[in-house]
């Protein structure tokens, strides 16, 4: 088993660089769909969660840990994981180590999307998706034809409650205390690669396609 691990604030483009990665036969493992999941069929961990997140707040640790635990024990011993969203903390990267250790498995690599955080606040703004289809857009850089209306299937769109300005700016205060860290960790390591996130988004793809070989 290996893995590779994606770490940018949020709104850097982790999604967006997973999708491809994914067509390289990565099993894409996003905590934060999975949280939503929960908090989608209003489970006790999906409440509780959502509570946290709509306050710019990570769910804890044990909690995170216990979902990616059930995920390995899932797994087969030759597939590869593409974590976006986890490690967040300390904590977490080092619980990720043990598990990856216990199936003698590999953490190969640590892609870093650098992006600032007034970009970020732009870009997680103004981004808004539809309920039905989940297809995304943005007031400026990706806009529905017709404004608040989903292209596909005329549903209104919404935007995220930890979308607002004042939320993600407490979420981007909350990465740089409990996952910058995660940075010279990994580091020490010798596992991080940089890449400028400001790029588009075929760019960072392709930048983060020619780092991992």
């Amino acid at each position: 088993m290996n893995a590779v691990v994606l770490l940018g604030p949020p709104g850097a483009g982790k999604g967006t660089v997973a999708e491809v990665l994914v067509g390289k036969g990565y099993k894409h493992v996003s905590t934060g769909d999975l949280l939503r999941e929960q908090i989608r069929q209003e489970t006790a961990l999906g409440i509780e969660a959502k509570v946290l997140m709509d306050q710019g707040k990570f769910v804890p640790d044990d909690v995170v840990v216990g979902m990616i635990r059930e995920l390995f024990g899932a797994g087969k011993p030759g597939d590869k994981f593409l974590f976006d969203g986890f490690p967040r903390t300390l904590v977490q990267a080092e619980k990720l180590d043990e598990l990856i250790g216990s199936l003698n498995g590999n953490l190969d690599e640590v892609v870093l999307l650098e992006c600032p955080a007034d970009a970020i606040v732009e870009r997680l703004s103004g981004r808004r998706s539809c309920p039905e289809c989940k297809t995304v857009y943005h007031v400026t850089f990706n806009p529905p034809k017709e404004a608040g209306v989903c292209d596909v299937d005329g549903t209104e769109l919404i935007r995220r409650d930890d979308d607002n300005p004042e939320t993600i700016r407490q979420r981007l205060t909350v990465y740089a205390e409990q996952t910058a860290p995660l940075i010279t960790y990994y580091e020490a390591k010798d596992l991080v690669h940089p890449i400028d996130a400001t790029q588009s988004i075929e760019q960072v793809r392709a930048a983060v396609l020619e780092k991992l070989g």
